[in-house]
């Protein structure tokens, strides 16, 4: 059961709604979001770091994908393994979900953990459209922009980790 959040909503309401499709109940939760009293980057940890944008777009629930995003959905959070919701759209073949992301400016290209961009994906799971739509993404600038942006913020990140354990080591001396 789902922990209640100092609103009285259930912390991964989002994601159930989202995972089901329900724009209407969306659409209400979503003046919750405007005013910062639910997180729509919520990570559910017990599912794979899972955020709402992952449920949405790997159920093809293309209108909550558009309304997250809206909302201020992060389309770069990624879940275990590296996966964006880009990956999840591509692996089931979700081409309306794929094409909001890319008209939202959303990255399509980054890559997961193994290296594979949703592209790759889209291949090896035989979504020839997908592959199309993405392709065409991936020979746009913005697209170029968005891994100039993740590789600084994987680096920004390293640092941070490093300053940290130093930060640790100086005070145990």
């Amino acid at each position: 059961m789902a922990n209640i959040s100092v609103n009285g909503l259930p912390d991964l309401l989002l994601h159930e709604v989202c995972a089901l499709g329900d724009t209407v109940k969306l659409e209400e939760l979503g003046n919750f979001v405007k005013k910062r009293k639910l997180d729509v980057n919520l990570v559910d940890d017990e599912c794979g770091n899972r955020v709402a944008l992952h449920w949405a777009a790997t159920k093809g629930h293309a209108k909550c994908v558009k309304l997250l995003l809206e909302y201020g959905a992060d389309p770069t959070a990624k879940m275990v393994g590296g996966w964006t919701a880009a990956h999840c759209a591509a692996e089931t073949g979700r081409f309306n979900v794929l094409k909001i992301l890319v008209e939202n400016n959303a990255p399509v290209t980054l890559p997961d953990n193994s290296g594979d961009t949703p592209r790759r994906v889209a291949e090896i799971y035989g979504h020839t459209t997908c592959v199309e739509l993405l392709k065409s993404a991936e020979d746009s600038g913005d697209q170029r922009k968005h891994e100039v942006k993740d590789k600084f913020r994987e680096q920004t990140r390293k640092i941070s980790k490093m300053l940290g354990e130093n930060r640790k080591a100086l005070e145990k001396t």
